[in-house]
């Protein structure tokens, strides 16, 4: 009796001595299974590698902008503006020559006057002022032109007139300008001139003539 009772309390603590450790062993197990499989994931089985850049697009000669460096993006449209044609203000080839034919135009409407020499020019008295007419034709003579005095068809015209006929209204201009007017009191002649003056010996003086200045009561024409 007394034996058995001595060897009954090892046997007991051995027994319950073994019990934890033969538990514990699967769960080292596990820990060593999840341990594994965090280092697949974060390792070998991670994320997908980068993609690598391609390789021969064109954005060798891209600008900052998004565009090239001859005016087009990289898909071939203009890039800030640019023209089609190369130009960098979309103007195209005409511009130049319509500026220069417009000023063609322009320089070919200016009348150009002839030489004082071959303007004849008239000179009728139409104030009734004794000798105006003749000084005033002197001072037309003094310039260069070939004039001649005589009477206006009245001695009470009250607008001087510069009258031309056709293709001299130029050369009148410069007459009256040179008279001391402006161009505003040139006008064109009626088809006979004789009828701005007085008397068949004025009519047949004047016959021929250019430019026929009628001196009136405004003085404009001095």
């Amino acid at each position: 009796m007394s034996s058995q009772g001595r060897y009954a309390a090892p046997d007991s603590f051995g027994r319950s001595g073994g019990n934890p450790a033969s538990r514990g062993g699967p769960l080292v197990v596990i820990a060593v299974l999840l341990g594994l499989l965090l280092l697949w994931k974060g390792g070998v089985g991670g994320s997908d590698p980068a993609e690598p850049a391609a390789v021969g697009s064109d954005t060798g000669d891209a600008t900052a902008d998004g565009g090239t460096e001859d005016g087009t993006a990289v898909d071939g449209t203009p890039v800030d503006g640019a023209a089609t044609d190369g130009t960098t203000d979309g103007t195209t080839d005409g511009t130049t020559d319509t500026v220069v034919e417009e000023a063609t135009s322009t320089t070919a409407a200016v009348a150009v006057t002839r030489p004082v020499a071959e303007v004849r020019v008239g000179v009728a008295n139409g104030v009734g002022e004794v000798g105006l007419a003749g000084k005033r034709s002197q001072a037309l003579g003094a310039v260069g032109y070939t004039t001649v005095a005589v009477d206006a068809a009245s001695e009470d015209i009250a607008t001087s007139t510069v009258y031309y006929v056709e293709g001299y209204e130029a050369d009148a201009v410069a007459v009256a300008v040179a008279l001391g007017a402006t161009g505003d009191v040139v006008s064109p002649a009626p088809a006979d001139l004789t009828t701005l003056v007085k008397g068949t010996d004025a009519a047949a003086e004047i016959a021929g003539f250019h430019v026929i200045a009628v001196l009136g009561d405004d003085r404009v024409l001095g």
